[in-house]
C-alpha cells in the first residue's frame, strides 16, 4: 500500500475555488484545508463543484447556528440507514426522508435535514464531541457513529474521499477535545435543536423553553395516520410521500371495494369483507408504525413561536 495522500493546503483549497469561479460566505469561518479532501486528478473538479454547491446551499442556516469563533471543518452529506423504513417503504422513499447533512465545526457536530440537493429543512441536531465514543467507517461506505448514550446512529452514501476525510477530522478532533476536557451538559448524545430559536430541546420534551414553539409528539403523529394514512406525514411536511401513499391508499381502497361490491354468494362476500379488514389493517397498521419511527427521530414542528427570537439572547 502507497502512503496516504497529502492534504492540500488552504491556500491551495483558495487558489482551486477561485479557478473554478466557486467562492464561500466569508462570514463563516473555514478550515479550507480540511474541507474539500481532494482538488487535484482526474475528475477532481466535479466533487470540489458539487461540494461548493451544498456548502452554498447551507450557508444561510449555518451563519443562524454558529456560534462565535466557531470554526467549519468539515461538510458532508449522506443518508441515514434505517431498515425497517426502506423495507416498508421502499429504499427510494426512505433515503429521500433521511438526507442529512453533516457540519464538522471546531465546537460539535451540526446536522442538518436536507432535501435530495441539500436545501436544508426543519430538523436539526447537535452532537458534542464529548458525547462521541467512536467513528466508524466499512468498506460498504457507512459510517457508524458510536455515541455514549448506546446510540450508533448509522449513515451511508458518502463519498470515498469524504468519509476517509470525515474520519481523520473527527479523531483529530475527538483527541483534542479529549485534552481539553471540554463536556458541554446534554441531555442525550444526539440533542435535537428547535427549528425556530436553534436552542437544544431536551429529551423527551415537546416544547421550545426558549422561543415556545411547540412539536409532534410520535404518538399524536401515529395515531393520526392510524385514523387516515399519509395524515401523519402531511403534518410532518413530507408533501410528496404524503401524495403518493395517498394515491396508492385509495387505489387498493378502490380494487378492495369493488370486489366486495362484486360478490357473487355468501362465501365470497365473507370473503371480500375479509379483504377488506385485511387491507385495512395493514395499510393504516403499517403507516401508522412508519410515522412513530419517522416521528421519533427529530422534531416536527406543531405551532409557532410564542416569544420573539430577535429579543432573545
Amino acid at each position: 500500500m502507497g502512503a496516504p495522500p497529502i492534504p492540500p493546503t488552504s491556500d491551495q483549497v483558495a487558489q482551486k475555488l477561485a479557478s473554478l469561479k466557486l467562492s464561500l460566505d466569508p462570514e463563516i469561518n473555514y478550515a479550507l484545508d480540511s474541507m474539500f479532501p481532494k482538488i487535484e486528478g482526474w475528475f477532481a473538479n466535479g466533487p470540489v463543484k458539487k461540494k461548493a454547491k451544498l456548502i452554498h446551499l447551507l450557508e444561510p442556516t449555518l451563519i443562524e447556528l454558529l456560534k462565535p469563533n466557531e470554526r467549519v471543518l468539515f461538510v458532508a452529506k449522506g443518508v441515514q440507514h434505517s431498515f425497517v423504513e426502506s423495507m416498508f417503504m421502499g429504499a427510494m422513499w426512505a433515503a429521500m426522508l433521511n438526507q442529512m447533512a453533516f457540519v464538522l465545526t471546531s465546537d460539535r457536530v451540526l446536522m442538518i435535514r436536507t432535501d435530495t440537493r441539500g436545501n436544508p429543512k426543519h430538523q436539526f441536531w447537535v452532537i458534542y464531541y464529548s458525547e462521541v465514543d467512536d467513528i466508524k467507517t466499512s468498506w460498504t461506505g457507512a459510517v457508524q457513529l458510536k455515541l455514549l448514550d448506546g446510540k450508533k446512529p448509522s449513515f451511508g452514501g458518502f463519498p470515498k474521499a469524504d468519509r476517509a476525510a470525515m474520519k481523520a477530522v473527527f479523531d483529530t478532533v475527538l483527541r483534542e477535545h479529549e485534552e481539553s476536557g471540554y463536556t458541554p451538559d446534554a441531555s442525550q448524545s444526539m440533542e435535537t435543536l428547535c427549528c425556530h430559536c436553534y436552542d437544544a430541546v431536551p429529551e423527551q420534551s415537546f416544547a421550545c423553553v426558549t422561543c415556545g414553539t411547540t412539536f409532534w409528539k410520535p404518538m399524536e403523529l401515529s395515531l393520526r395516520s392510524l385514523l387516515f394514512p399519509s395524515w401523519g406525514d402531511i403534518l410532518m411536511k413530507h408533501y410528496l410521500f404524503a401524495s403518493m401513499e395517498m394515491f396508492g391508499y385509495l387505489i387498493g381502497l378502490t380494487i378492495v371495494i369493488i370486489m366486495l361490491t362484486n360478490s357473487d354468494g355468501p362465501d365470497e362476500l365473507i370473503g371480500g369483507i375479509a379483504a377488506l379488514a385485511i387491507f385495512l389493517l395493514f395499510a393504516h397498521g403499517v403507516d401508522a408504525m412508519l410515522t412513530y419511527m419517522v416521528g421519533r427521530k427529530g422534531l416536527y414542528p406543531r405551532t409557532a413561536p410564542t416569544k420573539q427570537i430577535e429579543q432573545l439572547d
